[in-house]
C-alpha cells in the first residue's frame, strides 16, 4: 500500500544486520534468518507509533470525510490484529554505527552481518524503507486516504473487497514508521505474515508460505521463545533457497570483538559460505 517506501534495491546494495555472536553463528550455519514478533522488538512503540500518526491524520481528514468513512478504516486496521501476526526481521542501510554495535549487537562484541539485498527479495516478504520523519508520515498516511476516498466514489459497491484489502494493507505498513529519535538506524524492515486459525475454543497461528524464490511453497513451522517471560511467536527462513544461493557478502566484527579476521575467514569457508569479505568495525568504543 505505501508504494512510495517499498524497497526495491538494486543488483548490488547491501542491508546489514546487526546481532550478538550466537545469533551471527545461527544465522550463517543454518542458513535462516529469524521473523519476530514486532510487539517484541526493543523499542516499546515499535508497533505503535505508525497508529498514533494515523490516528492524527484520521483527526484532521473526519469534518472532511466523514466520520463513517474515517471509522470505518479505523475498524479496519484493528481487526488486523485479529487477522494476522505481523512478523519481521530487521536490517540497516549501515552496516557500521555506534548506536547500533550498542543497542543489537551485544554492546559491540557482536558481529554485522551484510546481505546481497536483492537476493533477500525472493523470500516471501514485503520490504518497506523505514520513515522517521513525523510530518512525512502524516503526509504519506493522508495521502493514502484521500487516494482511498477518491476511489471509493468511483465505484458502486460501498468498502468493496479491495478496498478493504488496500486498508488491511495500509493498517500492516503503519509498522515501518518509528519514533525520529531512531533515525541513525536507516531501518530496511523485511516483514511477513502468519495467519490466525480457530483451535477449538481459541486461535492459534498459522505460516501459509508464500513464494520462494519464484516458487509457491509451505509455509515454516511457527515456534516460540521466551523473552521477558512472555512466550513470542517466530518462524525461521531460508535465505540460501535450498543452499542455491548465498546472499551473505560482508561480516563486520564488532568494536569491543576481539576475534581475529581469519578466524571469521575460517569459519565461513569451512561451513561452506565462501568469498565472504570480514572486516574490522571501524567505529572506536571501549
Amino acid at each position: 500500500m505505501i508504494v512510495t517506501r517499498e524497497y526495491n534495491p538494486n543488483k548490488d546494495d547491501i542491508i546489514y544486520h546487526y546481532c550478538d555472536a550466537n545469533a551471527f553463528h545461527a544465522i550463517c550455519t543454518n542458513r535462516r534468518l529469524r521473523f519476530n514478533d514486532l510487539h517484541s522488538m526493543n523499542d516499546y512503540l515499535e508497533i505503535h507509533w505508525g497508529y498514533s500518526v494515523w490516528e492524527k491524520v484520521a483527526g484532521k481528514l473526519i469534518p472532511e470525510f466523514g466520520f463513517e468513512f474515517i471509522d470505518y478504516i479505523d475498524n479496519k486496521i484493528h481487526t488486523n490484529g485479529f487477522r494476522g501476526l505481523v512478523i519481521g526481521c530487521c536490517f540497516s542501510k549501515d552496516g557500521d554505527v555506534l548506536s547500533q554495535w550498542r543497542g543489537y549487537a551485544d554492546d559491540g562484541k557482536g558481529y554485522v552481518i551484510g546481505f546481497n539485498a536483492k537476493e533477500l527479495m525472493g523470500l516471501p516478504i514485503r520490504a518497506l524503507e523505514v520513515l522517521y520523519d513525523e510530518e512525512k508520515q502524516f503526509q504519506e498516511i493522508e495521502k493514502i486516504v484521500r487516494a482511498l476516498h477518491e476511489a471509493e466514489k468511483k465505484v458502486k459497491e460501498k468498502f468493496s473487497s479491495d478496498f478493504n484489502t488496500m486498508v488491511h494493507l495500509l493498517g500492516y505498513d503503519l509498522c515501518s514508521m518509528k519514533n525520529p529519535a531512531f533515525a541513525e538506524e536507516k531501518e530496511v524492515r523485511l516483514i511477513h505474515i502468519l495467519d490466525f486459525e480457530r483451535s477449538g475454543k481459541f486461535l492459534k497461528l498459522k505460516d501459509y508460505g508464500g513464494n520462494y524464490f519464484g516458487e509457491e511453497r509451505e509455509g515454516e513451522k511457527v515456534q516460540f521463545r521466551i523473552k521477558q517471560d512472555i512466550p513470542t511467536p517466530y518462524i525461521d527462513l531460508d535465505f540460501s533457497n535450498n543452499d542455491k544461493i548465498n546472499p551473505i557478502v560482508e561480516v563486520l566484527i564488532g568494536p569491543k570483538n576481539d576475534v581475529m579476521e581469519s578466524s571469521i575467514s575460517i569459519f565461513m569457508e569451512t561451513i561452506g559460505l565462501e568469498n565472504v569479505e570480514i572486516k574490522k568495525s571501524s567505529a572506536s568504543y571501549r
